[in-house]
């Protein structure tokens, strides 16, 4: 399994970061997080198999996190008909409001929803298994002031563990407590909500293999993060736009 970043800004893209976007391969099988950056463009840009792609998954329905997610869906529906893939949302209402969005921008609803592009409610925690991939929900409190709900992915695939943890509580970081008790092979983790001091000091107990601080902000978080390496008892990464990474 590997993970390619899209897109690692935080709430509005800079010069050189894209909002939030993860593309994760198989052997025979591709799937994306969130759809911050400009997915359909990456995606024919790196020249990667269209058919291959299963899933996408949104963390929540924040601008910075879904803009993109129309033209994934849009392009497949009328011309890359090639493509066949699940979608997950946290929330009817993002879905009501992509499918009339998409209808609009077609003219009709003969293109939108197909049996090709499907959209589905987040229900459960169980999300989305294949022959290759499992996908399970874990809820934080993200939008707790407007009720409204927010997700991290536990992707599990070729025998590694990957955990993305969406958008956390600023003043919990609620990441699940799976992870200070059994190992996860990478961990990619948001660093925009709350000082990276503190992030630091919650990470003393996870026991993830390998840490990957995105959406941070400020960018000054880079240094303290850095500086603070040799303390934390996992390897650190920090994924720029286009990186790529074998979860090993």
């Amino acid at each position: 399994m590997k993970i390619t970043f899209f897109g690692t800004s935080h709430g509005a893209p800079g010069p050189d970061r894209y909002c939030q976007s993860m593309f994760i391969e198989t052997e025979n099988s591709s799937y994306i997080v969130d759809a911050g950056a400009p997915v359909m463009e990456c995606l024919l840009r790196g020249g990667y198999d269209l058919k291959k792609l299963k899933g996408v998954f949104i963390t929540h329905m924040h601008s910075d996190h879904v803009d993109y997610l129309f033209g994934l869906l849009t392009l497949p529906s009328w011309y890359r008909k090639e493509m066949d893939f699940d979608v997950y949302l946290p929330e009817q209402a993002g879905i009501d409001a992509i499918t009339s969005y998409i209808q609009m921008g077609f003219g009709n609803a003969d293109y939108f929803p197909n049996d090709r592009v499907r959209l589905h409610l987040i229900e459960s925690r169980e999300v989305y298994q294949d022959d290759e991939m499992k996908v399970t929900a874990f809820p934080t409190d993200h939008m707790k002031i407007s009720k409204r709900p927010c997700y991290g992915y536990l992707m599990e695939a070729e025998g590694k563990k990957l955990y993305i943890s969406g958008d956390l509580d600023g003043q919990k970081i609620d990441y699940p407590e799976f992870l200070n008790e059994e190992a996860v092979d990478a961990f990619v983790v948001e660093c925009a909500h709350f000082p990276a001091e503190r992030l630091i000091e919650k990470l003393r107990s996870c026991r993830a293999k390998c840490v990957m601080p995105i959406h941070v902000w400020r960018l000054e978080k880079y240094d303290i993060l850095k500086q603070a390496e040799k303390e934390l008892p996992f390897q650190m990464e920090y994924p720029s736009d286009g990186d790529c990474f074998e979860i090993l």
